[in-house]
């Protein structure tokens, strides 16, 4: 069991009400993770939803035997394995403690019964995760389209599409 104050420290839970936290602090495991153990692995089952409360964790993709390119560093108070609420979902990348990690866990499989019993639950853990989805793809968008407005070739045929799908 976690404490509802360790849980109201990940960004994802901030609004949840008490008795909605109560119900998830009593199936997570809060546990410590040294500098460079592997949570979740390329082609793998992600098999936990994860919850940082302290550490840094990158999220990479390997591209050559030599090279990795890093996605996203995983500050405290940010999730991560959100897959693991899709059954049989496999992972597109890796993550890893670049740190010292404090690290609270629910299993997948359990979250998505926790849905099944608590709509309430579901309701408040996926409309966030919905909101922070459309921001991520949003954000990444604006830098592609940057990315291509700086090819001359394309820039004017680019900046008319972009300018006019932001109006």
């Amino acid at each position: 069991m976690v404490k509802i104050e360790d849980l109201k420290r990940i960004n994802l839970l901030k609004k949840l009400p008490d008795h909605l936290l109560n119900i998830i602090a009593k199936e997570a495991q809060l546990s410590i993770f040294s500098t460079g153990a592997q949570l979740i692995t390329v082609n793998k089952k992600i098999d936990n939803f994860c919850m940082l409360v302290m550490g840094q964790v990158a999220i990479k993709r390997n591209i050559t035997p030599d090279m990795d390119v890093i996605l996203e560093y995983i500050q405290s108070g940010n999730s991560f394995g959100t897959s693991a609420m899709i059954q049989g979902t496999t992972a597109f990348y890796s993550a890893i403690c670049q740190e010292p990690c404090e690290i609270i866990t629910v299993s997948g499989e359990r979250m998505i019964q926790l849905f099944e019993e608590n709509h309430e639950l579901g309701y408040y853990i996926m409309m966030d995760v919905s909101k922070r989805y459309k921001r991520f793809m949003d954000n990444r968008a604006q830098m592609i389209f940057k990315t291509l407005v700086e090819d001359l070739d394309m820039k004017e045929d680019v900046y008319d599409t972009w300018i006019n799908s932001t109006k």
